[in-house]
């Protein structure tokens, strides 16, 4: 049955219609609105508005809250931070970019979500001759790149559907990668060590927007022989102080 009973069959065009008032509510509210809530808002039948709103989730235009209720998903998110706003987004990062590479030697990137998993949209190169490659302009799977790692740790991606291998280290279990989020969200970066390319290394953190949620990743990567194990949490350190010294400027440019 396409309906519930009761209902009369919906053609698809007043399917589609039915499925953007849901998603322009979600989208039109300031704090996550819950089924129930949509429901007596939109006088949908409660099991006609979960197929769509799952539908929505399904394709990333929304996603469930951390405290229940639906809000705007990875792929509204990725195009609020388009449009002339990559450009703004990259430009006030890339000073932080920038010293950062000069610290460590090591290069720096800047990552979004994208469509099919994190787009990588700047890079400032190390100083060291043997580095990691130019990023830009390719996207990888967030399963295995510590920039998707820490987007869907705090809130700025969702877990992939499927976990397909890229070296014989990439995480293919979804309670182990549910650790590695859960990790990554209690302090607050996120570690890959031969899981997207053998021998490289990747520390991430989240760029946050105002609303708590990451807009952004920034991750430094190099070679296992010079990332060491403890030199992670040094490293996340480093781009956490910088990401904070540039944003505090903006804030007092703004004031």
């Amino acid at each position: 049955m396409s309906e519930e009973l009761g209902e009369k069959p919906v053609t698809g065009t007043q399917s589609i219609d039915r499925a953007c008032d849901l998603l322009i509510r979600v989208m039109n509210s300031e704090d996550p609105q819950t089924l129930s809530e949509l429901v007596a808002a939109t006088g949908l039948a409660k099991g006609t508005t979960s197929r769509i709103l799952s539908a929505l989730e399904r394709s990333g235009l929304i996603a469930r809250s951390a405290v229940g209720g639906f809000e705007s998903g990875p792929v509204l998110n990725q195009f609020a931070v388009r449009g002339g706003a990559y450009t703004a987004l990259i430009g006030s990062l890339t000073p932080a970019m920038e010293r950062i590479a000069d610290i460590t030697h090591e290069t720096v990137s800047l990552a979004v979500t994208g469509h099919t998993g994190i787009d990588n949209i700047a890079q400032v190169e190390g100083s060291y001759l043997l580095g990691s490659r130019n990023w830009v302009g390719e996207s990888v799977p967030s399963h295995c790149s510590a920039a998707g790692k820490v987007l869907i740790a705090f809130g700025g991606a969702t877990v992939p559907s499927t976990l397909a291998p890229r070296t014989t280290e990439t995480i293919t279990d979804f309670s182990v990668l549910d650790s590695h989020v859960r990790k990554a969200r209690e302090v607050g970066y996120a570690v890959i060590r031969n899981e997207l390319e053998q021998g490289l290394i990747a520390v991430a953190i989240p760029v946050l927007g105002a609303n708590g949620k990451a807009i952004a990743a920034l991750s430094v990567s190099g070679p296992a022989e010079r990332i060491t194990p403890g030199d992670e949490l040094h490293i996340a350190q480093l781009m956490r102080r910088e990401l904070n010294q540039v944003q505090g400027l903006q804030q007092e440019g703004a004031a």
